[in-house]
């Protein structure tokens, strides 16, 4: 058995025993068990879907993710938006809108183009040229978002706040971090991911991605980067930095909900230059908003115990049903639960967006 051979199998079962590379269907029945219990609880079944009354089903599927960042009202102050365009879909002038963005927010490449409707980084490009740009254009059928590329370190902050509380809680904060090796003049880049201990486990995803240059040796100490986005399907290691929360940083976030009347309750992913400004609540840019299904992404540190990534779990969707309760309290009614069953069997019917990342 050859080094490589062996290094996939011991990765094969890496991913089997480290429960964050786990499906869906693998991690989820106890959840579902704990959700019908504080369903009935509560006397209300989809009350989870209701914690976000200005979003379709609180989020859970589906969602655009420019209608949700124009939902941002009044003026920015310690947090803001990056950058963005909406582009509809099949328009003749797409490119055309790419580049007038570009131009008017005196912005160059690299930039960031992503599917308006998306799920766990699929479709989310990071074009560094104007033929990487009109490539993946050509290849997108759908509206699509054009956004400015934002450097610094990446987050994901879990916002929770209930209707008539004064101020909101952050019960998650997860960093996501890039996946990267560097080379050492001598080994492949399929060398070197076969060699790292973290890359190794994402291995056949990266065998495909950069497929045209696994031979490619690279020089000592040259970086390549195996996943330049923060989403962990496609590589990026996550850690719990919970310990990262102040006030300060929860004061910025009310602020921020503030702004965006009827949500209160799921997980921005954002940029900010460093973890000091991270604390002061400063410097903060929005890349995305989740809704509901914007998990407690902390659980999905390497080595973080399976009882207590479940736990967190299930301590989220109870607290989406009782701030759906609270909602219900003030007239708001949750969906019926055909409506979010068509939800759900409209979302497996999507054919999401498969482009990859252009590097």
């Amino acid at each position: 058995m050859t080094f490589r051979s062996k290094r996939l199998l011991w990765a094969r079962w890496q991913r089997l025993r480290r429960w964050e590379f786990w499906p869906v269907w693998a991690v989820y029945p106890p959840v579902l068990v704990s959700w019908l219990w504080h369903g009935l609880r509560l006397r209300g079944l989809t009350l989870w879907t209701n914690c976000n009354p200005a979003m379709e089903a609180s989020g859970l599927a589906l969602e655009e993710k420019g209608g949700i960042l124009d939902s941002f009202r009044g003026s920015e102050s310690r947090v803001r938006v990056a950058r963005y365009h909406r582009i509809p879909a099949q328009v003749d002038d797409a490119f055309d809108q790419v580049v007038n963005f570009l131009e008017t927010r005196g912005l160059d490449y690299p930039v960031v183009l992503k599917p308006d409707l998306g799920q766990r980084g699929q479709g989310v490009g990071i074009v560094k040229d104007e033929i990487s740009a009109r490539r993946w254009v050509a290849h997108c059928e759908e509206g699509f978002l054009v956004q400015e590329l934002i450097e610094g370190l990446e987050f994901g902050v879990h916002w929770a706040k209930f209707p008539d509380d004064g101020k909101g809680m952050i019960r998650s904060l997860c960093g996501k971090h890039t996946q990267k090796v560097t080379g050492d003049g001598k080994q492949t880049l399929e060398e070197l991911i076969v060699s790292d201990d973290r890359a190794v486990l994402m291995a056949r995803y990266y065998f495909s991605k950069y497929e045209d240059s696994l031979s490619q040796v690279l020089n000592e100490g040259e970086v390549f980067t195996l996943a330049p986005i923060g989403t962990h399907s496609r590589g990026a290691v996550f850690t719990d930095e919970r310990h990262f929360v102040t006030e300060e940083l929860r004061d910025a976030f009310d602020e921020l909900g503030a702004r965006f009347p009827g949500f209160n309750f799921g997980r921005y992913d954002v940029k900010v230059p460093t973890v000091e400004d991270l604390q002061a609540g400063r410097n903060i840019v929005v890349l995305e908003l989740n809704g509901v299904m914007g998990e407690p992404a902390h659980m999905y540190q390497p080595g973080y115990p399976w009882r207590k990534g479940i736990a967190d779990l299930c301590e989220h969707f109870k607290q989406a049903a009782e701030i759906g309760s609270a909602w219900r309290e003030k007239g708001v009614n949750p969906p019926e639960p055909g409506d979010l069953l068509d939800l759900i069997r409209r979302h497996c019917e999507k054919d999401y967006l498969e482009i990859d990342e252009f590097d």
